[in-house]
């Protein structure tokens, strides 16, 4: 497979499994499992970032750099959609008061 169908495949796949990862930490939210998904979304995020660079996409720096954001606002978008579809909660300690 070229570099270029490559990394795109990459980023569906990551954002694709931060998706699920929301739904198997949605019942363990206030055990943990937010923090997980937290850290877990920052470093596919980060990862994310730096796909472009990886795969070589495009010619000059400038390129990879706007593919780099594109991914990254691609990467919240599915971080955000898998937080509210898998109804996460976020807010845990208002029962207790």
């Amino acid at each position: 497979m070229a570099r270029e169908p490559a990394a795109y495949v990459s980023a569906i796949v990551i954002a694709g499994i931060l998706v699920a990862l929301a739904y198997f930490v949605a019942p363990t939210a206030c055990e943990g499992g937010l923090e997980f998904y937290i850290w877990s979304g920052a470093a596919a995020l980060l990862l994310l970032l730096g796909l472009p660079f990886l795969a070589h996409l495009g010619r000059s720096a400038l390129v990879r750099v706007a593919f780099g954001f594109g991914f990254f606002a691609f990467g919240v978008g599915a971080w955000l959609a898998g937080l509210f579809a898998a109804n996460v909660r976020f807010i845990c300690g208002l029962g207790y008061l």
